[in-house]
């Protein structure tokens, strides 16, 4: 970690040419360095604080203007980073920027490593572990499900979900820590019963918070899905009617896609990757066997799978040997071509697909298409419980520690279920706790001491 004392430049906006950039400054000397490079068109005593200040931006050295901005100071505490900092706007030329730069790092600042000002704003408390790992997120996004997703936790909406379970956490932990400096006997076994009954309940609040993350991780990844069938069945022209683009090559020909063809689109808020695969057949062509051996590695790398059939077709024995193969994954039959005159009964369609969901589509006309972005949608996120209740983890390291404080909670419960000493239940439980500060950065052990002698009276 470079030195926290350091004042530290970058450019926040995107790289490139553009209208208007954005160079922040931030630290203990971030007023006094913009200052030997930034002269205020009006005169002021001391810079003024949140008040846009036209200027211009000259060299320290030889006193040369550079470029007309506006800087902005944001005196501590109330700046993004907790710290002093300055935000420059001048003209978008990559240029200008890097003589900005140049021109800071000379008056005692350092460019700032990547997300060094979002660490400035967790160490200063001006944001928790979640909030700063959300500021990612948000930037990150590319739908606005995930952008929403993001921005509900840079509020704050995880660490307010766990205060309440931390401070049951920490009133069972001063209970048994009382009971263990202030009475010689051990709990009696009906308040044993209690508190592993409360255990279980914080145990069930978080195994809510654990099973979000099916949902959660799908809206902030995304996931892939592949298109595949027997060649000719129409997978190119439903893979273009999912992206409303002609991205595949489309033809009467069998066969015509012979290579993973593979785009981004977005479906109800998700970001998918869609693959168009090669038609899966019996074939001696070495370059068409390629094309079916990706197809396959498709099929097995991919999180969900649309399988085409064609209804102006009797059902073919390709039909049947892809259904079989991928009978245990999340699969939707995609019955094309209605259209057409259709050469399949209902019976056969329901027979074939089994379990599955079936939507009937016509790829040319696009019928059916929306039907088939609802069904995809709902397969692969479920129930949609976890937006009802407010309740989404979307990241993995959330999720781990989540995990281990639910496994220490059922150690902790199974001790003194077990009658063991409660010391082995406070060693346990003082983990639980730590996983679930691990989340936010938060400490306890202060936590702690107060709740356990709030309950003292005054002398003691």
């Amino acid at each position: 970690m470079n030195d926290q004392s350091d004042s530290i430049c970058a450019l926040s906006t995107p790289a490139g040419r553009s209208g208007m950039a954005v160079v922040r400054v931030s630290g203990e000397k971030s007023f006094q360095i913009v200052r030997s490079i930034f002269s205020p068109a009006k005169h002021f005593e001391s810079p003024p604080a949140r008040l846009a200040m036209l200027g211009r931006i000259v060299d320290p050295v030889d006193g040369s203007v550079m470029d007309e901005a506006v800087a902005i100071c944001f005196p501590s505490p109330h700046s993004y980073t907790g710290e002093d900092m300055v935000e420059i706007s001048l003209h978008g030329n990559p240029v200008l920027v890097a003589t900005l730069l140049d021109f800071l790092c000379t008056c005692g600042a350092r460019i700032a490593e990547p997300g060094e000002f979002t660490m400035r704003a967790f160490l200063h408390g001006r944001m928790d572990l979640t909030q700063a790992e959300a500021v990612r997120d948000l930037i990150e996004a590319t739908t606005r499900r995930q952008a929403q997703a993001a921005a509900m936790q840079k509020s704050g909406t995880i660490a307010l979900q766990l205060k309440p379970v931390k401070e049951r956490l920490i009133e069972i932990i001063a209970n048994l820590e009382s009971a263990i400096e202030f009475v010689e006997e051990d709990l009696p076994l009906r308040s044993r019963e209690a508190v592993v009954e409360q255990l279980r309940g914080l145990q069930d609040n978080l195994g809510k918070w654990i099973d979000s993350y099916r949902q959660g991780k799908i809206i902030r990844d995304g996931f892939s899905m592949a298109v595949v069938g027997s060649p000719n069945v129409g997978k190119s022209s439903v893979f273009n009617a999912l992206l409303a683009q002609d991205r595949s090559i489309v033809a009467d020909a069998p066969g015509t896609t012979r290579d993973l063809v593979s785009e981004y689109a977005n479906m109800g808020g998700i970001p998918v990757r869609l693959m168009d695969t090669a038609g899966i057949r019996q074939s001696n062509d070495p370059i068409e066997q390629l094309g079916m051996e990706r197809s396959q590695q498709a099929i097995a790398d991919s999180d969900a799978v649309l399988l085409v059939v064609d209804s102006s077709q009797q059902p073919s024995s390709e039909d049947v040997d892809l259904r079989n193969g991928i009978e245990l994954r999340t699969c939707i039959i995609v019955v094309n071509k209605c259209d057409l005159p259709s050469l399949w009964t209902l019976e056969q369609m329901e027979r074939f697909a089994d379990r599955l969901p079936l939507v009937v589509v016509s790829a040319k006309t696009g019928s059916g298409m929306e039907q088939l972005r609802a069904a995809v949608f709902n397969g692969i996120m479920g129930t949609p419980a976890g937006w009802q209740d407010g309740i989404m983890v979307t990241n993995l390291r959330h999720c781990r520690c989540l995990e281990n404080a639910k496994e220490q909670l059922e150690r902790a419960a199974s001790a003194l279920i077990g009658g063991m000493s409660e010391e082995f239940a406070l060693t346990d439980l003082h983990e639980a706790l730590k996983s679930l500060g691990e989340i936010t950065g938060d400490t306890h052990v202060e936590d702690v001491l107060a709740k356990i002698f709030a309950n003292f009276c005054i002398g003691k």
